[in-house]
């Protein structure tokens, strides 16, 4: 009977040993696919039919396009959010001198604070996609998690490019 025990033992010992090893790793898996970002934050080429930015994002992310207004020569910024079903809203633009072309109180629900000598337009307005010119003086860049990126350094001056958010996360 000692003999037939043995097998028994030495199988528990080894299960002993690789059983937390196991719980780790599933609990890691899991610690992952919590962090994956469900969208993708894309910025397309419309004149090549290429994808120059594919990045991770989440409902609730942020991010923002910054550029310099073409005739009143001031820093323009508007802030996006990223929707529960991957739309992108504008929450906010901001700028020291109202312009052409820039949001104001005619779009319903606005509203409008000063602070520090700045305007901003604060409002809910959704997007499926946007269409953006690179300016060639605009400077304009693409704001995420912190990190300015350059507009000109992805595309020429003058292209046109769609920014959009795609389900299923940016492509690795």
């Amino acid at each position: 009977d000692g003999n037939r025990e043995e097998p028994f033992h030495h199988f528990m010992k080894i299960f002993k040993l690789l059983f937390p090893i196991l719980i780790v790793f599933h609990l890691c898996g899991y610690c992952f696919a919590e962090t994956s970002a469900p969208f993708s934050l894309r910025v397309e080429s419309l004149e090549k039919g290429k994808v120059l930015l594919d990045l991770p994002v989440q409902p609730g992310d942020r991010f923002s396009i910054h550029y310099i207004h073409s005739s009143d020569k001031t820093p323009i910024q508007d802030i996006f959010e990223v929707g529960e079903k991957g739309e992108m809203i504008l929450i906010e633009e901001n700028y020291l001198w109202y312009g052409a072309g820039l949001e104001c109180m005619n779009w319903e629900g606005a509203t409008v604070t000063m602070e520090n000598k700045k305007t901003r337009v604060h409002l809910k307005r959704h997007f499926t996609s946007l269409l953006l010119r690179v300016g060639r003086i605009a400077d304009h860049s693409l704001n995420l998690y912190g990190k300015a990126i350059p507009l000109k350094e992805i595309a020429r001056g003058g292209e046109l490019l769609k920014i959009w958010v795609e389900p299923g996360g940016a492509s690795p």
